[in-house]
């Protein structure tokens, strides 16, 4: 053989020893990127998924806190709703015709007269002229309230309020579930 020959054999074995490495080189290049690939995507999932969880959870979180203030605003609105109901109420007792005033007025008297026998009565200063103070009865003076009276017995230890606030205020307390259902229901 001839140096060129030889030359020229050790040419093409380096050659296909270049190709070979480059080939594997590059195959592992390729393995190194799928694989890198592989965990960015995994990375990427996993990020994803975290914050699809976060969001959902400040979204719960906002849906909750807008529901709560909406409750609240709500409660509020129902509860200004019973507290003018109830003054309308106080203010239709107040305008309520002196004439049926007295009248009611000698049957509450009638049955604190039955209870508590020999009383004082006690009124606003212009129910005064529209008691009917019977036989035992002493008008004891003014008290503040919009009307309405109250009978204490002489020895003071007992006491019938019939003041409008306080009649109201116990048949508001006793049927406060049925008037929230009748205007909220």
């Amino acid at each position: 053989m001839s140096l060129d020959k030889v030359v020229e054999e050790i040419l093409r074995k380096g050659e296909e020893r270049r190709r070979e490495i480059i080939r594997l080189g590059e195959k592992e290049r390729d393995e190194h990127v799928s694989s890198a690939d592989k965990r960015i995507a995994e990375h990427r999932e996993k990020a994803l998924k975290h914050n699809k969880a976060v969001i959902e959870q400040m979204e719960q979180q906002e849906l909750s806190g807008a529901e709560l203030e909406s409750k609240k605003t709500l409660l509020a609105a129902q509860r200004q709703a019973m507290e003018s109901l109830k003054a309308d109420a106080l203010r239709d007792l107040v305008n309520y015709p002196a004439d049926k005033r007295k009248k009611m007025y000698a049957k509450l008297a009638a049955k604190a007269k039955k209870e508590l026998g020999d009383c004082f009565v006690y009124s606003n200063k212009d129910d005064k002229p529209l008691l009917p103070l019977t036989s035992g009865m002493t008008y004891g003076g003014a008290v503040d309230c919009v009307g309405g009276v109250i009978f204490e017995s002489k020895d003071r230890s007992v006491r019938l309020d019939y003041r409008f606030e306080s009649l109201l205020d116990e048949t508001w307390n006793k049927n406060i579930q049925a008037i929230y259902k009748k205007l909220f229901g």
